[in-house]
């Protein structure tokens, strides 16, 4: 699990995600143990971000699974345990999942 999240992160930097946080989420699903919240400024650098963690993903042999068109300003990326949300900035302070996430355990997930 750990090393998955390492292959994550590492792929969001590479691709300059922007204000990465990660949520211990096992506590409040028993399917999920880590969701990850990034941004970018626009729709090609979300795009960049959610294909390189495909990618990176993918490459280690983990099934990937991508919700959203190119269209979309959020696309979630679905590793199973690990759930990656990756906004447009405006989207992002739309929705504000920080605060539905906010009882839960929150480290900064920059490199």
């Amino acid at each position: 699990m750990e090393a998955l999240l390492q292959i994550v992160q590492k792929a969001i930097d590479e691709k300059k995600g922007k204000d990465p946080v990660v949520y211990e989420f096992s506590s409040l699903n028993p399917f999920v143990d880590y969701v990850v919240i990034c941004s970018a400024p626009s729709l090609r650098q979300v795009y960049a971000i959610a294909d390189n963690v495909d990618d990176r993903v993918s490459e280690q042999g983990y099934p990937v699974r991508i919700e959203g068109d190119k269209n979309s300003s959020w696309v979630l990326v679905d590793l199973g345990s690990i759930v990656v949300h990756v906004f447009q900035e405006e989207e992002r302070e739309h929705f504000q999942l920080e605060k539905l996430y906010a009882d839960l355990p929150c480290e900064d997930f920059s490199l």
